[in-house]
């Protein structure tokens, strides 16, 4: 799949990292939808994105709810002419029912509305007369705490966990359908709009890289999972070197 043309929507694209991969998709060529449970943030970043030139969209709703998840997917799909890619980057606040909520029962909500969307759409051709027709492609932002126990933060890393198995469950489950799943896991990455800023430069302080993760360096691993038709099920760590401690 080519990241020019891709029509891509990002699930809590409106702040944060998901707001950076989509500038960054929109910069290679893509079609973007955004989406956010607010509309005014999910609209007010389009318009930034509408001024790189490209086709985009703002939807808005809860990913909690089942309705609402694939009423988002059904919306970017209409609004851009159909969809390739899904990138669920939704977040939530660090306790247990909003962790799973969001993470967890959020991306299941997403994933199985995206793959109805991609099932519906006319498949693209195949790489080889015996190769399944790739039909779309979820990318779900994940974490180091999926693999890597936080002490102070037991529901983000126990919601991350089960992302990090919806990821590979479905991408099996899928794999006939044409339909890819991946998983990018960050570090503590450089955002301008980081709440917690100064905790993020304290953990990035204690990797091995001894900084923050650029954004643009998760970017690229989210533009390959996309690009590259051998990958599935697989969990790509963008950490510094996290997992090295």
């Amino acid at each position: 799949m080519e990241l020019n043309g891709c029509r891509t929507l990002v699930v809590g694209g409106a702040h944060r990292l998901g707001r950076e991969l989509a500038v960054a998709l929109v910069r290679k060529g893509g079609a973007v939808a955004i989406s956010s449970r607010t509309p005014e943030a999910a609209e007010a970043t389009r318009r930034e994105l509408a001024a790189l030139g490209r086709p985009t969209a703002a939807v808005a709703g809860d990913v909690t709810a089942h309705l609402d998840a694939h009423h988002l997917v059904r919306a970017a799909a209409a609004a851009l002419g159909g969809l390739d890619a899904v990138v669920f980057a939704a977040s939530g606040a660090h306790e247990w029912d909003t962790s799973m909520d969001v993470l967890a029962r959020g991306l299941f909500f997403v994933a199985q509305a995206a793959h109805e969307q991609f099932l519906t759409q006319p498949g693209a051709a195949a790489s080889s007369a015996s190769a399944v027709p790739e039909r779309g492609v979820i990318v779900a932002l994940t974490d180091v705490g999926a693999v890597q126990p936080w002490a102070a933060f037991a529901a983000h890393c126990a919601a991350k966990a089960a992302q990090l198995m919806l990821v590979r469950t479905l991408a099996k489950a899928w794999a006939g359908d044409g339909i890819r799943v991946c998983g990018v896991a960050p570090g503590p990455v450089d955002l301008t709009d980081d709440l917690r800023r100064e905790a993020s430069a304290r953990a990035a302080a204690q990797l091995p890289s001894g900084r923050l993760i650029r954004p643009q360096d998760v970017a690229a691993v989210v533009e390959l999972c996309i690009t590259t038709s051998g990958m599935t099920g697989t969990n790509v760590m963008v950490d510094g070197g996290a997992l090295l401690r």
